[in-house]
């Protein structure tokens, strides 16, 4: 039940134009921003990737030109010869060779211009050999940095991003970062000395802080021990990353937002990693998906029109004229379609128009045709009742003229005249309660001629009810059974009670005998439907007129029905219809 209205022409249709529109721009939408997606994404992630190995080229040029200086000086005899023993030379030809040194740091310094100090100590804690500014101080020796380097064992060793210099323990005004180099004697492979480069991080930090990933995303550089060796807060320099660097890009869940990690190894065992927001770097991957939602929401908007469209033209003109044929089925034949176009649909509406006209005019004529048939079987019954009745009361007039009851044949013969005149249809088929009830009142007159027994006629109406229209002659069958089949083969005083009620909408009319009843055989030969009652004795020939009289005016639903008890007496209920003349006469499909 709760699916019924699927079922619905006009629902169908709709959802026909709706799914056959939104469906295949869904789908083919769907298809279309996954396909862009995922090209933007990884044409997104190439280009972050190739950002990244761009920067680490350029840092590893960079980092290789400094270790490219450090070498020189590494593989300078000028500096071999200055930090071995000078005991044994002269203080001129020292001071000879200490002016070559300075010239070899001078040149270096001129081919780097990011290169602010070069300062090369002897390890054997003497004076300083050589130094680019004569400022630095000469207590370097305690100092980690050159303990880092002396561990090295001739490597190099970089040092990280620094407000203070290194060399002068004082702060800059801008970040530098160092690389040291210890420096062993050829001959015996033991360290005699110390190179140290401070160099300008401005440069550098210029160039870092250029890259960027969308709004927020950013690069950084790590040393070999995890430790940031630049990053975009200044305040990170030094400390350690909290991010276990992958071998390749991965991407993690950060801060609740998709990001992208793009690791890269530098020449000397640093990694520079590109930290990328997704969702930026997709931006035109979201624009995809906007356009495509705003394609598909005025492709459903444009489908629902289009659905309510068909379903207006087509569906609910079928539907209006699938309502007027269940109306026409269930027999109002005054239903017509308005929907009588040019197109199939009209043609249909006109066509059901003439159906129902052609079939009202036949029903019509069926209906009168029953109508007089039924009248005339009724009639037919009436024929056969009055005879009967005709011959009973003339047999009883017979009698008394022979006993020379001359006023009672007298009396007789007028009231017989007053009840044929009444029951004759001068006036129409109908006539009111009351007058019936006077007519079996004067019938009753008759009876107690021809009884020697006492019969009494106890009528119970109200004044209103009297006014009430039925057929005539209705009570009189059912008055005479109750006289002939019940009060006189008990050759007793009888009495017969009429008792006329308002039931809602009908009107109940109980006749009731004291008379010996009915046994249960011939009860239910009385009750049984009219194609098996049978027409023998005028008992059934007064019942059936009664019974079919009643559904010929009142429709099926109405009629009598019969209760007895043997020795007791019989009670026979009519109900009709609380009318006027001619209302409830029914048609041939009644």
């Amino acid at each position: 039940m709760r699916f019924r209205h699927f079922h619905s022409i006009v629902v169908q249709l709709f959802w026909f134009c709706f799914i056959g529109m939104t469906l295949p721009v869904l789908v083919m939408g769907f298809l279309s921003y996954h396909k862009s997606s995922s090209i933007v994404e990884e044409q997104v992630s190439k280009v972050a990737s190739l950002t990244i190995t761009q920067v680490s080229d350029k840092l590893n040029l960079y980092f290789k030109k400094l270790d490219d200086s450090s070498m020189m000086l590494l593989n300078s005899k000028v500096i071999h010869n200055i930090l071995k023993e000078q005991s044994k030379e002269k203080l001129y030809e020292t001071t000879l060779k200490i002016q070559d040194g300075q010239d070899i740091l001078t040149s270096i310094m001129i081919n780097s211009s990011e290169i602010l100090d070069i300062y090369i100590f002897d390890v054997n804690r003497n004076n300083s050999v050589l130094s680019s500014d004569s400022l630095v101080s000469l207590d370097q020796w305690d100092s980690d940095w050159y303990k880092a380097i002396l561990e090295a064992n001739g490597n190099s060793v970089w040092f990280g991003l620094s407000q203070n210099s290194y060399l002068k323990k004082t702060e800059m005004g801008f970040p530098v970062f160092g690389l040291g180099r210890a420096i062993r004697s050829w001959e015996t492979g033991d360290i005699i000395g110390v190179m140290f480069f401070e160099i300008m991080g401005e440069i550098l930090i210029d160039e870092l802080d250029r890259v960027q990933f969308g709004d927020t995303g950013y690069i950084y550089v790590t040393n070999n021990k995890n430790r940031y060796f630049y990053h975009p807060d200044s305040k990170q320099y030094g400390k350690e990353s909290m991010l276990i660097l992958p071998s390749q890009a991965t991407e993690y869940n950060k801060d609740n937002k998709s990001t992208l990690v793009i690791p890269e190894r530098l020449y000397n065992g640093w990694d520079v990693v590109g930290v990328v927001p997704l969702e930026e770097l997709t931006a035109d991957s979201a624009s995809i998906r906007k356009f495509t939602m705003w394609i598909a929401l005025c492709c459903i908007l444009s489908a629902m029109g289009m659905g309510y469209f068909v379903t207006r033209k087509i569906g609910n003109p079928l539907v209006n004229l699938s309502r007027l044929m269940r109306k026409g089925e269930n027999g109002d034949l005054s239903v017509r379609s308005k929907s009588v176009g040019r197109n199939e649909i009209g043609q249909l509406g006109r066509s059901f128009n003439n159906m129902i006209k052609q079939i009202d005019l036949l029903i019509a004529r069926i209906a009168k045709e029953e109508s007089e048939k039924k009248k005339a079987e009724v009639r037919a019954l009436r024929y056969q009742i009055n005879p009967h009745f005709l011959y009973n009361t003339l047999n009883s007039i017979r009698w008394m003229a022979k006993l020379n009851r001359t006023n009672d044949v007298d009396n007789a013969v007028t009231t017989l005249v007053q009840i044929l005149e009444g029951s004759l249809e001068r006036n129409g088929v109908f006539i009111s309660l009351g007058e019936e009830l006077e007519l079996l009142q004067k019938y009753m007159i008759i009876q107690e001629y021809r009884y020697d027994n006492k019969i009494s006629l106890n009528i119970h109406c109200l004044e209103e009810l009297k006014k009430i229209q039925i057929p005539r002659m209705l009570l009189q069958p059912i008055v005479e059974n109750a006289i002939f089949h019940g009060i006189a083969p008990k050759d007793a005083d009888g009495s017969i009670d009429i008792e006329v009620e308002q039931n809602g909408k009908n009107i109940v009319v109980k006749i009731t005998d004291d008379g010996i009843g009915i046994d249960e055989g011939r009860l239910h030969q009385l009750q049984i439907n009219d194609k098996e009652r049978s027409n023998k004795g005028m008992t059934n020939i007064g019942l059936n007129h009664v019974h079919q009289t009643i559904q010929l005016y009142y429709g099926n639903t109405y009629g009598l029905s019969i209760s007895s008890i043997k020795n007791e007496g019989t009670r026979v209920l009519i109900t009709i219809a609380d009318s006027k003349e001619g209302t409830y006469v029914q048609s041939a499909i009644g």
